[in-house]
């Protein structure tokens, strides 16, 4: 999620986010610009962080191959997640639209380090 997580590369500077769990009965807890913790689609044992780009009935362009389709319609209980660095991100654009019951938690806010606490995780998408 460069560059807005971890933009320097200094291991004493990455970044520790606070999660906050995702409860499945709710899914309109989930919004556009939201950054998300879910289980990769293809190996459940790893995590991912990616920014929602879009949710139910939403139509989307992937960016490129090797997603197939030029439009995508997001189905329900669906969301498209891309990483804010698509040149070297693993996301929507290659596995397509995500379950919302891969989701682990919403990203509330940077910890640490503390010259970063509280930045604006948001973007206009």
């Amino acid at each position: 999620m460069s560059p807005t997580f971890n933009p320097g590369t200094s291991d004493l500077t990455k970044d520790i986010v606070l999660v906050q769990k995702y409860n499945v009965k709710n899914p309109n807890s989930l919004s556009k610009g939201d950054i998300i913790m879910f289980r990769s689609p293809e190996n459940p044992e790893k995590l991912l962080t990616k920014r929602i780009i879009g949710t139910h009935g939403d139509i989307v362009r992937p960016k490129s191959p090797p997603y197939p389709k030029s439009e995508v319609k997001i189905p329900r209980n669906h969301i498209w997640v891309e990483g804010d660095n698509s040149l070297h991100s693993v996301d929507s654009n290659k596995f397509g639209p995500i379950s919302q019951g891969l989701v682990v938690g919403k990203v509330i806010t940077i910890v640490w380090p503390l010259s970063r606490f509280g930045s604006d995780l948001k973007r206009q998408l």
